[in-house]
């Protein structure tokens, strides 16, 4: 159970815990991608195990980066990662991002569920903590 509650994504206050929490629990072996090796991105820092986990190089994002080039990174790991993939992306020492980071977040969410894949977040700072339950908070 995610330990934040939020109505799009599972949220955890850190790696660890959201690493425990997405790792397999049978004796089954995670579908590690081999093509995660030799991918360079942009913008992420990707490291695989039985979870991916996936860090940022940026402390900021502007719109233009998210937009453009952060997608596209998104989009290369999708299609680099095997089906049934555990996925960590790591908050820690972002700052800032815009409503374009969020709806590239918000895509890559709906393009590894749609392969039987699971998403985390973990590590939001307070700084950008407040991003994710914006639109909540106006209801």
């Amino acid at each position: 159970m995610p330990k934040i509650p939020h109505r799009t994504f599972e949220i955890y206050e850190s790696a660890d815990e959201a690493t425990r929490a997405m790792t397999p629990k049978s004796g089954r072996p995670p579908t590690a991608s081999a093509a995660l090796a030799t991918a360079i991105f942009e913008h992420l820092i990707v490291s695989s195990a039985e979870v991916t986990h996936v860090r940022f190089k940026e402390a900021e994002f502007s719109e233009e980066a998210a937009a453009g080039g952060l997608r596209k990174d998104f989009a290369q790991l999708t299609d680099r990662l095997g089906i049934d993939s555990k996925v960590l992306v790591d908050f820690t020492g972002v700052e800032s991002f815009g409503a374009s980071f969020i709806d590239a977040l918000v895509l890559l969410s709906k393009q590894l569920r749609t392969r039987g894949s699971r998403i985390a977040l973990c590590c939001l700072g307070p700084t950008v903590k407040p991003s994710f339950f914006a639109s909540d908070e106006r209801r």
